[in-house]
């Protein structure tokens, strides 16, 4: 290979770059059985500092609702012991498309123990923390003040409720419905 060919060359993982003797392996690529490969699928760069060979990666960085991960979803079905949300925002960016995930009557405050679909509503939008990701189920807690729905549709007209005092009020048709709502409810900029 030629020095010339292997600048901005577009690679696969596992790819020669070239023999130990010519670069050392950089960022991005490895050594194995006396040759450089590629890592990363992506594109060769020359460090000439350390007579290198790097790989910029060119594929995005998947962004995953890990354990311990603030995420915010919309509520699609919920019963009295648990409901599935459509994960939209994973630590404060925006995912496409969206990961299903599972709230249990367990994991929401204390107060609405017996009844799930008294802390949260279909079409709520919440805040919640990823708490196990085993078996490829993404199940969700809102437990914690900072956790909850932070926008809720009245039922019955279905305009946006807002906080008044606590209480949360339709301003369309007056009527106050039960949520378990985080503390930030209503201030979320969830449109980006």
């Amino acid at each position: 290979m030629s020095k010339v060919k292997m600048i901005k060359k577009n690679v696969f993982p596992g790819e020669e770059l070239a023999v130990i003797e010519e670069y050392n392996k950089g960022e991005g690529s490895y050594q194995q059985d006396g040759l450089v490969r590629s890592e990363e699928l992506g594109e060769t760069k020359l460090n000439k500092e350390k007579r290198a060979l790097e790989v910029k990666k060119v594929t995005k960085t998947l962004n995953l609702p890990l354990e311990g991960v603030v995420v915010i979803a919309q509520t699609g079905s919920v019963t009295r012991r648990d409901a599935r949300v459509d994960i939209f925002r994973v630590d404060g960016k925006k995912i496409a498309p969206t990961y299903t995930g599972v709230i249990h009557i367990n994991d929401v405050a204390r107060e609405f123990s017996r009844d799930l679909e008294q802390a949260l509503r279909s079409g709520d939008i919440i805040r919640a923390v990823v708490a196990n990701t085993k078996n490829r189920i993404i199940q969700l807690s809102m437990a914690g003040p900072e956790y909850g729905v932070i926008y809720a549709y009245c039922s019955r007209c279905g305009g946006i409720l807002e906080n008044e005092k606590g209480r949360l009020t339709c301003p369309k048709c007056k009527r106050v419905e039960r949520r378990q709502y985080a503390k930030s409810y209503g201030k979320e900029d969830i449109s980006s």
